[in-house]
């Protein structure tokens, strides 16, 4: 991996000096100069620079500076710098390191030293950068994790368990702030015969397309959630019964005139029976989220014993 170095100090000897002992010993592939704070800034702004030797005392911008300049901004905070300093006084040493130096080499410098803190430092940054990757991983796949714990697997339809976990609190919401709530059952219509005739992989199909046609038409805050085979359940806040039915039957006449087949010059088609349970409800004292779901389960009931492919507001 390409890795390179930034001097900056105002003595070209120096430079040249840091150049030479870190070169032999093979620890970048490329070393850029600078004679100053500023100019060294302007590098930091146009390349890409993995480590910093640095001088102290330098004219307009010094090296305290610098570090402050650099380990202000989110992106160097990781950068590692070496202070190059003619003072002996340990007060000076320990201003940079404060300011966010990593570590220092009092000049006239051993080389041995020099190559020695330097491979310290790049050990540290790789380390870094590994315990940064595996953080990253690991952060990645607790979120795919948590998806899974609440997606359904096949149709990537929330789950049961969420949905319930998320409906309770909202029924409490809107009976809280008087707000409408709606609970939708979905059941597809002879789904047993499309498992028989055309195969499970096909019934897969279906189930799969059925719950994009649900999250295509859903609004921001509806939640659909797929509840066991070829059932599924919707909830909706703050609407009212007659906006909720002719939003059941947009998603019927959808699912109606929709092709499920994935073979050419081939279709196949099928309908949804929908139950609809409405709180506040005018004629049914409604406690909590059971009798609710009991509304729209009723109504299911119904709208499969008249003759399917119908949408009933129970």
């Amino acid at each position: 991996m390409k890795k390179s170095l930034l001097i900056v100090d105002d003595s070209k000897s120096i430079r040249d000096a840091v150049r030479s002992t870190l070169n032999d010993a093979g620890l970048f592939t490329e070393i850029i100069e600078a004679e100053n704070g500023v100019k060294a800034l302007d590098i930091l702004l146009k390349s890409k620079i993995d480590f910093i030797i640095s001088d102290v005392i330098m004219p307009g911008v010094d090296g305290y500076k610098l570090i402050s300049t650099i380990k202000n901004q989110e992106k160097y905070q990781n950068l590692p710098v070496i202070m190059l300093t003619g003072q002996k006084d340990s007060v000076d040493k320990i201003k940079g390191l404060e300011l966010g130096a990593n570590d220092y080499v009092t000049k006239p410098f051993d080389p041995g030293e020099l190559i020695a803190r330097v491979k310290v430092l790049q050990r540290m940054q790789e380390l870094q950068e590994e315990l940064i990757q595996k953080n990253l991983m690991l952060e990645s796949m607790n979120k795919k994790l948590e998806k899974m714990a609440i997606t359904d697997e096949l149709t990537g339809l929330y789950n049961r368990r969420y949905f319930f976990m998320r409906f309770e609190p909202e029924f409490e919401r809107c009976k809280r702030f008087k707000q409408s709530l709606i609970c939708i059952l979905i059941d597809i219509d002879h789904f047993k015969k499309v498992n028989d005739t055309y195969g499970h992989q096909v019934g897969d199909v279906v189930l799969k397309k059925l719950a994009k046609i649900l999250m295509d038409n859903q609004r921001t805050y509806d939640i659909f959630a797929r509840i066991g085979g070829e059932e599924f359940i919707g909830s909706l806040c703050n609407i009212n019964s007659k906006d909720a039915y002719n939003l059941a039957e947009r998603l019927r006449k959808k699912v109606e005139a929709f092709n499920f087949s994935e073979e050419e010059n081939k279709t196949l088609h099928a309908t949804i029976s929908i139950g609809i349970g409405i709180y506040p409800h005018p004629d049914i004292t409604i406690a909590g989220i059971d009798d609710i779901i009991k509304i729209a389960d009723d109504a299911l009931y119904k709208a499969k014993n008249g003759g399917r492919n119908k949408t009933v507001i129970g």
